[in-house]
């Protein structure tokens, strides 16, 4: 029966069921331990494989992603941390010579300090990006992953971000809470202060609306691109991506 079939449906069906997943190899930011948020990054493994997709994790350098978590964290959290297809994606990540954008409906940016040096600046990751998109890829991003989107550039020379609505961790949250960057100190940039220049239409919350979904969970469905404020979002924008990537109109 396989034999029967072309090579162009058996590439549309590989392709229809891969999810790229963008992780870094950064452990530190200054004294503080960094790299991806667990939580931002788990869910979301969990939610795409759940969903009948294939899961692949790049890094920069390959090998081993560099995860960081609280010190005590959920259950059903541990449970993914722990089993055997998380491990494994996570010790082995690919490299992004390894990676044919082709293969990928939708990429995924799960949240961190790690990714400020080097993701961010990985033309590689950034091209990667661009690809997948064109191709009429999907764009996900959670709390501190919209920062790795800055850079990358679409064929026409224009910003990915440029007139998308979006959202992205708050600069007075960095400044609040996040001792890991020092308040803020610690990174080469305002993420929200440069999306918003690369074009942006970035709906940000207030300390006193910080509780709102309406401004912490963005849907642009024209411009295929889900993006969530904090990392709370990650799963909501899993959820959301695979609405968009089986063409369902959004909730």
């Amino acid at each position: 029966m396989i034999a029967c079939l072309s090579m162009a449906t058996l590439y549309g069906t590989a392709q229809e069921k891969k999810v790229l997943i963008v992780s870094t190899n950064v452990d530190s930011v200054g004294a503080s331990q960094s790299g991806t948020f667990l939580r931002e990054i788990a869910y979301p493994f969990k939610y795409f494989t759940d969903q009948g997709y294939t899961v692949d994790i790049v890094t920069p350098k390959g090998g081993k992603a560099a995860l960081y978590q609280r010190p005590k964290e959920a259950d059903d959290l541990i449970v993914i941390q722990n089993s055997d297809a998380f491990i494994s994606k996570t010790s082995a990540t690919l490299s992004p010579a390894q990676v044919n954008p082709k293969d990928y409906v939708a990429i995924f940016y799960p949240g961190g300090h790690g990714q400020y040096f080097d993701v961010v600046n990985d033309e590689r990751i950034a091209r990667l990006a661009a690809a997948i998109y064109e191709r009429g890829g999907v764009v996900g991003t959670a709390g501190h992953g919209a920062a790795s989107l800055i850079n990358v550039q679409l064929r026409n020379g224009a910003y990915l971000v440029d007139n998308k609505s979006m959202t992205c961790f708050p600069q007075w949250a960095e400044k609040k809470f996040m001792d890991i960057s020092n308040y803020g100190k610690l990174l080469a940039f305002d993420m929200q202060e440069v999306l918003a220049r690369r074009g942006a239409k970035l709906t940000v919350c207030t300390a006193e609306t910080y509780g709102s979904k309406e401004l912490n969970q963005i849907v642009d469905a024209e411009n295929r691109l889900v993006t969530g404020a904090f990392a709370g979002s990650a799963q909501w924008v899993a959820e959301q991506m695979v609405v968009l990537m089986r063409g369902k109109k959004s909730r």
